[in-house]
């Protein structure tokens, strides 16, 4: 997805230990893959905060690379 593409952006403004915990939420649990090994017991308003926080960083990443411009 779009944060996989910008990953290297995201460890370069936020560090790798926080870049690494965005990701591990997103790999860990069945949010993008849906893998047999990933949790997928989500109550709806987890998912829907979920959702919010990820749409947060795809705007974070954006300003991010207009600020770069």
């Amino acid at each position: 997805g779009i944060l996989e593409k910008r990953r290297q952006l995201i460890r370069d403004e936020l560090g790798k230990p926080d870049e690494g915990a965005l990701f591990e939420i997103a790999n860990r649990y069945a949010l993008g893959h849906r893998r047999a090994d990933q949790r997928g017991d989500y109550d709806p308003l987890f998912l829907d905060w979920i959702f919010w926080w990820f749409l947060a960083t795809v705007e974070l990443t954006n300003r991010l690379i207009a600020a770069r411009k």
